[in-house]
């Protein structure tokens, strides 16, 4: 599919009442023709989104399913390699040697009518 058609897709996750302030939602998305698990997390009322691959290595984030944010919910940890994320930015701050200043990936979001829509992201994963 074109770049330009897949950047007009949108995917209804959920309701944005559904994700409360410190909560994630898993979700399954076609991105470049496979489906990937992201996930999407409120903090501070505000939505990120984010492809549920860790940077350090690509496996899920979340041994414990659906838990992203750590203990005092001010980071999104990676449970098995313990690689802490800032939630607005995916940006990592702490973590296995080369993981540092590298970002999880983005998924684009949409709040429209109290419904959270999301959209392929265009970047390329470079892991």
């Amino acid at each position: 599919m074109p770049r330009r058609a897949q950047a007009s897709l949108q995917y209804r996750i959920c309701r944005s009442a559904d994700v409360a302030p410190g909560e994630s939602r898993k979700f399954m998305m076609p991105i470049r023709g496979a489906d990937e698990e992201c996930f999407v997390v409120n903090y501070g009322g505000h939505y990120y989104a984010y492809v549920n691959r860790c940077r350090h290595v690509p496996i899920p984030m979340d041994w414990v399913d659906n838990q992203f944010f750590g203990e005092q919910g001010r980071y999104l940890v990676c449970q098995t390699h313990n690689a802490y994320y800032q939630p607005d930015s995916g940006e990592c701050v702490a973590g296995p040697p080369g993981t540092c200043g590298k970002s999880l990936y983005r998924v684009p979001l949409e709040v429209r009518d109290e419904t959270i829509y999301a959209r392929p992201p265009l970047d390329e994963f470079d892991d």
